[in-house]
């Protein structure tokens, strides 16, 4: 349960990883961002907990962990704490997908938490012109502008990717950088309003194979 948890860890959560990945259907990578945004949507909603009894849930938060030193695997059993003010856990407050034209990645932590920030000043803007009647103002560009700066910025950190492994007892990363794989299995409805998909599995490879 949740209330297990040391409450100290659930106000002083820190992650600082930023994780390339990929999509694949039923073994075939996809490209398509509609399919992109799913996949991540149910791998983000799985690593934020609760997984209970549910076995594949169970394997992808341990094979996740195993990969990322600063994922909290308790918190990713039992169930990230909810933000306050909320009534259920929202896994966007802890992991954020960003989809480029470099590739798709995902950013957890106060990377996750900057972007949403950031997220909120361009909303506050785009506001700001509809009550005045214009489409665009400096101050909206500039918040686009910025919003851009920061996600290119963490997608050139180096330090932040996830590697091979890392050490237990320091939580420094070794080895090569490396991505993840998301894995969906389908109904095999290809082309059709009926066509659905489940995430199935995560693994990980050294970056670029």
């Amino acid at each position: 349960m949740i209330s297990a948890i040391n409450q100290s860890q659930s106000l002083n959560i820190s992650f600082t990883s930023v994780v390339p990945f990929r999509v694949f259907i039923d073994g075939m990578e996809t490209f398509n961002k509609q399919n992109l945004k799913y996949a991540a949507h149910k791998l983000t909603a799985t690593l934020a907990g609760p997984a209970k009894n549910d076995n594949k849930k169970l394997q992808i938060i341990r094979n996740f962990a195993k990969h990322d030193p600063d994922y909290n695997i308790e918190f990713g059993i039992h169930g990230y704490p909810k933000r306050k003010n909320k009534k259920n856990i929202q896994p966007s407050d802890y992991f954020r997908c960003i989809f480029d034209k470099e590739g798709s990645f995902l950013f957890t932590g106060p990377q996750a938490e900057k972007l949403q920030e950031l997220g909120k000043s361009i909303g506050s803007e785009k506001v700001c012109c509809k009550s005045r009647k214009i489409s665009n103002s400096f101050d909206l560009q500039a918040a686009k502008h910025y919003y851009g700066f920061v996600i290119g910025n963490f997608m050139r950190s180096a330090k932040l990717r996830i590697k091979e492994t890392f050490d237990p007892l320091t939580r420094i990363k070794a080895g090569k950088p490396v991505e993840m794989h998301i894995n969906m299995s389908s109904n095999k409805k290809y082309g059709m309003k009926s066509f659905k998909m489940q995430l199935d599995s995560i693994d990980f490879k050294q970056s670029g194979t």
